[in-house]
């Protein structure tokens, strides 16, 4: 069964992601060293409260077995579609972008994204191949759509081939590749 997640749901949710960050960071050692707040609850929690973000749950006899994150990109939603307190919170934070960019004189972007974007999905490996992914994708880009968003975008580690053909095999196709070129310069950990 898939839905959308609850508060409660934050620890079950902070240690899938840790699990999805982890194996990525095993797939790609120069990605870094994983932060404390990237899979925390607490973070969790205040990506919840994101006005245009979403996570969707699966679960498999009460427990959540995978998740997944998603969120529309520039667009506003209206305040009937995601309610009075995350559109004010909304508001106040897009405020508080432009205020910060006009004091400080950042450069503005040359392109206005607009789309839907999936920041994570993660199955755990015992439930894999049980249709819990899909089920999650699929209320994913439903959701977009509810919203009239006409595409969804993501990124994948390109040495995780079995991600890479998950997501091949639900229509997602090739955008861009992004390459790295590891110049010999260790960093604090001792990799490049």
């Amino acid at each position: 069964m898939v839905r959308h997640a609850l508060k409660a749901d934050a620890r079950a949710i902070a240690s899938l992601a840790h699990q999805l960050l982890t194996y990525e960071n095993s797939l790609d050692r120069s990605m870094g060293e994983l932060t404390s707040w990237a899979s925390s609850p607490s973070e969790i929690l205040k990506q919840m409260r994101q006005p245009n973000l979403r996570f969707f749950v699966a679960e498999r006899g009460g427990e959540i077995v995978g998740y997944i994150k998603v969120m529309v990109i520039g667009v506003r939603l209206s305040r009937t579609e995601i309610g009075f307190w995350r559109w004010t919170i909304g508001v106040i934070d897009q405020t508080a972008r432009d205020i910060f960019n006009l004091i400080f004189r950042r450069p503005r972007k040359n392109v206005e994204q607009f789309g839907g974007y999936i920041a994570g999905l993660y199955v755990d490996p015992g439930v894999r191949r049980s249709g819990a992914g899909a089920q999650l994708v699929d209320t994913a880009e439903s959701w977009l759509r509810n919203h009239g968003i006409p595409t969804c975008d993501l990124h994948v580690l390109f040495a995780n081939q079995a991600a890479r053909r998950f997501w091949e095999a639900r229509g997602y196709l090739p955008l861009a590749v992004g390459l790295r070129k590891p110049l010999g310069n260790l960093n604090r950990a001792g990799r490049y």
